[in-house]
């Protein structure tokens, strides 16, 4: 069992491959996306109906304690240009 970091990050869909390039590396491997999330935040109501890429995705991923941190800031550029949500939560996991 390792104590590990949750890591929800929702952004453009459009960002989607930088973003992922930035997690994969830090050498995280594993996430999962949902696509189509909407919702409302600094820059709005964010919504689907006309193009994939003007929605959001939501990235669900975890990492060793310590590398969200550098995660935030190698994010934060595309997160402060396009709007975004990073949360970081506490977590345990189990190797199978």
């Amino acid at each position: 069992m390792d104590t590990i970091k949750r890591l929800e990050i929702i952004v453009p869909a459009i960002e989607l491959k930088p973003v992922l390039k930035l997690i994969e590396k830090m050498g995280i491997n594993k996430y999962n996306i949902i696509r189509h999330v909407i919702g409302r935040g600094e820059f709005g109501e964010s919504s689907d109906d006309l193009d994939d890429r003007l929605s959001n995705v939501y990235i669900l991923t975890t990492c060793l304690a310590g590398q969200e941190d550098t995660l935030f800031l190698e994010l934060q550029p595309i997160m402060e240009k396009f709007g975004g949500m990073f949360l970081v939560s506490d977590a345990v996991g189990y190797r199978c």
